[in-house]
């Protein structure tokens, strides 16, 4: 009877074991599956309360001891709004240590970017980017690709905001690629917005609203009422840029409205400092102050300080506005200093037009004018790059293309080979005559496609190319410059020509034959060539006259362009073919005017300017 209770006693323990252990994976299995949906979004509470509750669930289901999972659950909880955000530094560093001490680069990749977050909620910018870039780092060691994906989108978010937009654009698009190779939609679908918001503050307001329209439809299928307000607050910064305040106000209303009903106070901020900027456009000065300190209230509650350069130039603004000079100028002093501490020349160069023009209403014209300055520096940086953003965008709209030809390339490929593995089986013999027939069949095909390919290029270079110096050739030279007066005017962009011709070449070529005299054009030609930038065009006019488009060139820049022109061909050495001669040209300078129809009055009054330097002598350059 003793051996019969041991037994017995045996086996009741080792099925209580197994239970346990049942029950343990059935817990781990849940967890990872709340916890899969929470971090791909798939799951969408909705209100800020459901939200709580689902990550107070995701922690209930954390199994005992299991330290990994426990970490995992810690990181949802760091990315939640924080009441206090330096508290919640402290949670995301102390999560920090004990991933790297349990040496899991995914769950440290959580935390870092985590960590990042809040510091940019402290204003903490420029400390931000580093440690977004590390996580982004820790993400692609643990081959998560979609969160590598979210990393990507965090530190796009903040390029865009300090304006670096063809970086924030490239990690946008970058994010996009993985997200739709790891099939989340949810997080596809929302970066959306920040695409959108990439092209608004790159100024193509097209795009940016295309792109926020599919958001927003996006989101109400969802009831996804962040992305809602999002949608909004944006839609209403799009409306300002175009100088639309009356349309703007109307969409930061419907975003406050949604925050105040569904989403938590950190939000709401953001949304009422989008509706104080379009009530001070507006010229509602008090009902701005009584929306700002509704805002600053918020973020006073959470130590949330991101935002804080933008309160003061927008409270600044409304002082101003309500005659309340000398608070205006100390907000204006606090928002530049913030500003200049994130390198937000964005928004530096909203604000010092404001207050150069409060410092003319108090006669401190000097003070005036050095906003200005400072002011007109930005724009001009702004405008060089948003240049540079739209050569980005279009590069990166080729490569999309080529990658999507490749890719289909691929699959086509991939079926062919399923398709004559199925035919070999069947026939062996009829299928290898076939495939030679069709290697033959391509082989002639490619050849006769490549050669259509190399005749069509060469008739394409000889209709745009002057045959004796391989520039463009008049017809070609006058397209050019057509599309560069619109794209000047478009973007407020200066641009000059310059008009030169051969000084004596009717005596060069009576003098030394015609045979010399083409030799002599073909060189000043590509001696000119090579003094030009890469970007800037020459095009022979006819006989030795040439003309030069200098894209985003100022007039002063532009004589400098053409003085080393005209040094550079009075250089040229033709002693193999004439040891005696010498070779100068007489420059005509001019820029875009408005009172321009076209290229056609720039190439004239450059010529004017080149009769000008026949006329003192030749070998000179002459502006008009």
């Amino acid at each position: 009877m003793p051996r019969t209770r041991a037994s017995l006693l045996a086996l009741t323990l080792a099925a209580l074991t197994a239970t346990s252990a049942f029950a343990q994976d059935d817990r781990a299995a849940a967890f990872d599956k709340l916890f899969e949906q929470l971090d791909s979004e798939r799951l969408n509470p909705a209100t800020p309360e459901a939200a709580k509750a689902e990550v107070a669930r995701l922690r209930a289901l954390v199994p005992p001891g299991d330290r990994r999972r426990e970490l995992l659950y810690e990181s949802t909880e760091c990315f939640q709004s924080p009441e206090d955000v330096r508290a919640a530094l402290a949670y995301a560093q102390q999560g920090l240590a004990a991933s790297k001490a349990l040496g899991d680069a995914e769950v440290e990749a959580r935390f870092q970017l985590c960590e990042a977050s809040v510091q940019e909620m402290l204003g903490q910018v420029q400390a931000a980017l580093p440690l977004y870039t590390r996580g982004i780092e820790l993400a692609r060691r643990s081959e998560h690709p979609a969160l590598v994906g979210d990393g990507l989108v965090l530190r796009g978010n903040t390029y865009s905001y300090i304006g670096r937009h063809a970086e924030a654009l490239m990690d946008f698009m970058a994010a996009q690629r993985l997200y739709d190779g790891a099939h989340q939609a949810e997080r596809s679908e929302g970066n959306l917005q920040n695409i959108a918001v990439a092209y608004r503050r790159m100024g193509e307001s097209q795009k940016a609203r295309e792109y926020l329209e599919r958001s927003r439809e996006i989101a109400k299928k969802h009831e996804d009422w962040p992305s809602l307000a999002v949608v909004a607050v944006q839609m209403g910064f799009l409306y300002q840029d175009l100088g639309r305040a009356d349309l703007a106000l109307p969409q930061f209303e419907e975003a406050v409205r949604i925050a105040r009903l569904r989403l938590d106070t950190s939000l709401l901020s953001g949304t009422q400092l989008g509706l104080a900027s379009a009530q001070v456009e507006l010229g509602r000065y008090a009902q701005a102050l009584s929306t700002l300190q509704a805002a600053k209230a918020g973020y006073a509650s959470t130590g949330d300080q991101g935002d804080a350069g933008m309160v003061a130039v927008i409270e600044a603004r409304a002082r101003a506005g309500l005659g309340q000079t000398q608070q205006a100028l100390a907000l204006y002093a606090t928002a530049e200093k913030i500003l200049q501490s994130d390198q937000n020349d964005r928004y530096l160069e909203m604000m010092y037009p404001h207050r150069a023009a409060l410092y003319e209403r108090t006669g401190n014209a000097t003070a005036a004018l050095a906003d200005y300055k400072r002011y007109l520096a930005l724009r001009e940086k702004r405008l060089a790059a948003r240049a540079e953003q739209r050569t980005l965008m279009l590069r990166q709209q080729t490569d999309a293309a080529q990658r999507d030809f490749e890719n289909q390339r691929l699959r086509t490929e991939k079926s062919m080979r399923e398709q004559d593995v199925q035919a070999l089986l069947k026939a062996r013999r009829w299928q290898r005559i076939a495939i030679a027939l069709g290697v033959a069949l391509i082989a002639v095909l490619g050849l006769i496609v490549g050669r259509q390919i190399v005749r069509t290029r060469r008739l394409r270079v000889l209709a745009s190319t002057d045959e004796l110096t391989g520039v463009a050739n008049r017809r070609r030279i006058e397209l050019i410059g057509a599309d560069a007066v619109a794209q000047s005017r478009a973007d407020d962009r200066p641009l000059c020509v310059i008009a030169f011709d051969i000084d004596g070449f009717k005596a060069i070529n009576d003098a030394h034959g015609h045979l010399i005299g083409d030799q002599v054009i073909a060189r000043v030609a590509e001696t000119c060539q090579h003094t030009l930038r890469q970007f800037d065009e020459i095009g022979r006019m006819g006989g030795e006259e040439f003309v030069v488009l200098l894209p985003d060139t100022t007039i002063d820049a532009a004589r400098q362009v053409a003085e080393r022109l005209r040094a550079n061909v009075e250089a040229l050495n033709f002693r193999d073919i004439a040891p005696a001669l010498k070779v100068t040209i007489s420059v005509g300078v001019t820029a875009l005017a408005p009172r321009d129809a076209g290229l056609a009055d720039l190439v004239a009054r450059a010529d004017q300017a080149l009769y000008q330097a026949k006329a003192a002598g030749r070998n000179c350059v002459r502006t008009t």
